[in-house]
């Protein structure tokens, strides 16, 4: 892709730098340059991606990680790609949030068996049936790639089974906690400011719903748990 001039220079883009898009509405994209990041930092980043986000406490990150990966957790804080977040319900002992900018490096990795993926999602990245013949259907076909962990399946509230890959889970999720952070908002809102498909986001909550990072305050209405 042939990036202006006057983007690059803005960016400071140089050959070879990694990019980040991000699709803001049907018409519109962002481009960000992204950020130098080590394999250590990585490795950090994942850990605590691994945790829930009401759980990321600074006693519950300690325990998981040891006196080498405090101390890049420490690196990573300074350079921006982690927050300790204080705010709204978390002001009495605060939670390590993710910067959406570094999520592109949790996702970077290249599905398992993506032609399979493809093939059944078509170009979106989320389904959602009341048919249980037919959610068991579609988790046959993706049977290897659910094992592997490329594909969630979870059954909402309203009796549906949404089924969504693991790369949308942790993106999309991250701009939903993000967004959410400000206090609950319903789920056009929610959408908006994650510049994504409303189908999608509300696939993504389902699953954020059942790990306990979010909640419905009223029908339609979501919060952090």
């Amino acid at each position: 892709m042939l990036i202006p001039e006057d983007v690059a220079k803005a960016l400071d883009i140089n050959a070879g730098d990694a990019l980040s898009f991000e699709l803001l509405d049907k018409e519109l994209a962002g481009i960000r340059k992204a950020h130098a990041i080590s394999e250590s930092e990585l490795a950090v980043l994942r850990k605590l991606n691994g945790i829930r986000f009401a759980q990321r406490t600074k006693g519950k990150v300690r325990s998981v990680l040891s006196d080498s990966e405090q101390r890049v957790l420490g690196k990573l804080v300074k350079k921006g790609a982690v927050q300790f977040y204080e705010g709204g319900k978390y002001k009495s002992k605060g939670v390590y949030s993710i910067s959406r900018d570094y999520y592109s490096f949790l996702t970077a990795k290249k599905p398992a068996s993506s032609n399979i993926i493809s093939r059944v999602f078509g170009q979106q990245q989320w389904l959602a049936t009341d048919s249980t013949d037919r959610a068991r259907e579609i988790l046959s076909q993706l049977d290897s790639e659910v094992k592997a962990g490329d594909i969630v399946s979870v059954r909402g509230f309203d009796k549906k089974f949404y089924i969504t890959t693991r790369t949308a889970v942790e993106s999309v999720g991250s701009k939903v906690i993000a967004a959410l952070e400000g206090g609950e908002m319903p789920l056009a809102e929610i959408a908006k400011a994650c510049g994504d498909d409303e189908g999608l986001v509300r696939t993504v909550i389902e699953v954020l719903r059942e790990s306990g990072d979010v909640i419905e305050r009223q029908k339609g209405v979501y919060a952090l748990a």
